[in-house]
């Protein structure tokens, strides 16, 4: 977020952006060869983002070696309290080729070759610092947890203002409310095709800001 770049995107249009925290661990960001990643201040970002009334969707993974049972609800807790807007999370998925899968065969650590599984929703090696059910279980949970009603009430709170707000309540709670389809669609690998519905929650609630917007200059006209 050097320069102006994110505010001319913002003039622009922009009004939704996938983040890549990927972990809040910075030996996982070693691991994982995110080290653009370390040292970053993500409050700092984030809140900058907000200023500009850009919605944040951030991605996380779960299952790096740095990771314990603990991971899963400090993750959800710091994505709400920052106010992210929607999370997608990760089991990590040593594809092969890469030096995640060349560390996890050379060290045994392999559970499957069975590639449907290589979909960061399954557990296809041993994790270091808990079992694979767990990682699977909190990795579910942790998708019900941020996308729980409560959640979203408390996220769009720590959003500025009270349009910020509603439209990090209606975006969020739209992606709730069909979350048994989106699970079907992200199956499905065919989650761009959902991308004019999510566009028409936004230009639903802009055009409610707009109005509203409108409304409060008249009056201030009318009633200096």
């Amino acid at each position: 977020l050097e320069g102006d770049l994110i505010e001319k995107a913002a003039e622009a249009g922009l009004r939704s952006l996938f983040v890549g925290f990927e972990s809040l661990e910075p030996a996982n960001l070693e691991q994982s060869n995110k080290r653009q990643n370390l040292g970053r201040d993500y409050r700092a970002a984030i809140d900058r983002l907000h200023e500009l009334g850009i919605m944040i969707n951030g991605s996380f993974v779960f299952g790096l070696d740095g990771d314990d049972v603990s991971v899963f609800d400090r993750t959800v807790n710091w994505a709400v309290e920052c106010g992210i807007t929607t999370a997608t999370f990760h089991i990590a998925t040593p594809y092969p080729g890469t030096a995640f899968y060349e560390q996890m065969r050379s060290t045994g650590r392999m559970r499957t070759d069975n590639w449907d599984l290589y979909d960061t929703r399954h557990v296809t090696f041993e994790p270091a610092g808990m079992k694979p059910k767990d990682l699977k279980d909190g990795y579910d949970r942790a998708y019900r947890e941020f996308y729980t009603w409560s959640s979203i009430v408390r996220s769009s709170l720590f959003h500025g203002s009270p349009k910020h707000q509603l439209k990090h309540f209606f975006y969020a709670g739209g992606w709730k409310k069909f979350e048994p389809l989106w699970n079907l669609v992200i199956q499905m690998k065919r989650l761009r095709l959902m991308t004019p519905l999510l566009e028409g929650i936004l230009s639903k609630v802009s055009r409610q800001e707009a109005d509203a917007e409108e409304a409060t200059q008249a009056a201030a006209t009318i009633y200096p």
